[in-house]
């Protein structure tokens, strides 16, 4: 049995009068994984206790831990439960944050791995759209998802979260140069390549989390239904054309007529209307009478659609600023639809022709004079022009321009 040496070290960014800072007291919490996937006892519990996580004080600029009679090179999971409010540096091999995905019994660390490890491959697979390639998902991320898919030791609700792909806005944070187009391309691709492998086991782990009686709000109910909606979600990815298997459609309307809580209605709502424009019409229409009455409801309705990645979503968003439910002197419908659109639909509002941001800049050049907050709260998406390409930039500037002449 050998010796396991971690060395950490910390530093904190110059401030203004401030251009020396001293180290930090710090607890870091950390675990050792055996080629098993278990924790490995790193020998400091009690008469026959495991000790399974450590936590570290760091104190110095750069500081040495050596842990005991590890028979073999583990895998650190490091900072366990999110044991101190700092930024990691650490070059991990890919197959590692697979690794800790499928296996990291801390369940901050595995969702972290998961995260890390999506990203990485998505933004790899950006590039590589961006010069023409086919995106593909790597069979590393496929095995590691599956295996956190099929875990049924797991909390439900911790694995709807660590299957649920990075967003969009957050990918293109990554990026020296945001391609929305492309971002999407991936995403979609990921998703289709996840739902076209492990069909068997999404429609398995569906079926087993439906309720097994009336509603009733328990936090484990809550977590099996976050699960259930999240596979719902990834069955109906649509495929490379656009079509999604009628089964699998069906699934879905079975489920918005049966459900008996608006978690499980509005999740099956919004699968179908990102799947098929006809039969999400159809559901919308049906939806909106019946529940005209609640506004909150109706925010909810009207961002589902604005949130629409399908084509001619724009197009429904301008038509649904004429209907009754919305009030362009009321803020929550003003941040439910075209707010919702312009920040969360990312396909949608960065359109090539730039009609999306001549949309924001008309609604924003009218809202000004009536409520300046959520005119220039509105705004945001356009002051990250700079971020884009030369195109958008020029088309997002032009929009910026206009607002300022008319302000």
């Amino acid at each position: 049995r050998r010796e396991y040496q971690l060395t950490l070290s910390q530093s904190c960014p110059p401030t203004p009068g401030q251009q020396h800072k001293e180290p930090l007291p710090m607890p870091v919490a950390v675990g050792l994984l055996g080629g098993d996937g278990r924790d490995l006892d790193l020998g400091g519990g009690g008469a026959g206790e495991r000790e399974t996580t450590r936590i570290l004080h760091l104190r110095e600029a750069q500081q040495s831990f050596v842990f005991a009679g590890i028979p073999a090179k583990p895998i650190l999971s490091l900072l366990r439960n999110f044991s101190a409010p700092v930024r990691v540096d650490q070059d991990r091999p890919l197959a590692e944050l697979a690794f800790l995905m499928a296996h990291d019994a801390d369940p901050f660390n595995r969702w972290d791995a998961g995260q890390q490890l999506a990203v990485r491959f998505i933004v790899d697979q950006v590039a590589r759209c961006r010069q023409g390639e086919e995106p593909q998902a790597p069979e590393l991320f496929i095995d590691a998802f599956r295996q956190v898919l099929t875990d049924t030791a797991a909390d439900p609700a911790f694995l709807a979260l660590a299957l649920a792909l990075p967003q969009d806005n957050w990918i293109g944070q990554q990026l020296a140069e945001i391609d929305p187009v492309a971002i999407f391309t991936v995403l979609q691709a990921f998703r289709r390549r996840l739902r076209e492998v492990m069909h068997t086991e999404l429609l398995a782990v569906y079926e087993r989390n439906q309720p097994a009686g009336s509603y009733c709000y328990t936090a484990a109910a809550a977590g099996r239904r976050s699960l259930k909606n999240t596979c719902l979600g990834y069955l109906l990815t649509p495929a490379a054309d656009g079509r999604v298997a009628p089964d699998l459609l069906d699934l879905a309307q079975r489920q918005f007529a049966a459900a008996d809580n608006m978690t499980d209605r509005l999740a099956s709502l919004r699968a179908i209307v990102n799947a098929d424009r006809s039969a999400g019409d159809t559901l919308l229409a049906g939806f909106y009478q019946e529940w005209q009455g609640d506004p909150l409801v109706v925010d909810k309705w009207l961002t589902l659609q604005a949130l629409c990645t399908l084509p001619g979503t724009l197009e429904r968003v301008k038509a649904l600023t004429a209907h009754p439910a919305f009030i362009l002197k009321n803020p929550n419908k003003v941040r439910a639809l075209i707010g919702a659109f312009c920040t969360g639909n990312q396909i949608g509002f960065h359109g090539a022709g730039g009609d999306g941001y001549a949309f924001l800049a008309d609604y924003v050049i009218r809202l000004d004079p009536m409520n300046p907050q959520i005119a220039a709260r509105q705004l945001t998406p356009l002051t990250t022009w700079q971020r884009y390409d030369a195109a958008r930039q020029a088309l997002m500037r032009g929009q910026l321009e206009r607002i300022m002449g008319v302000a």
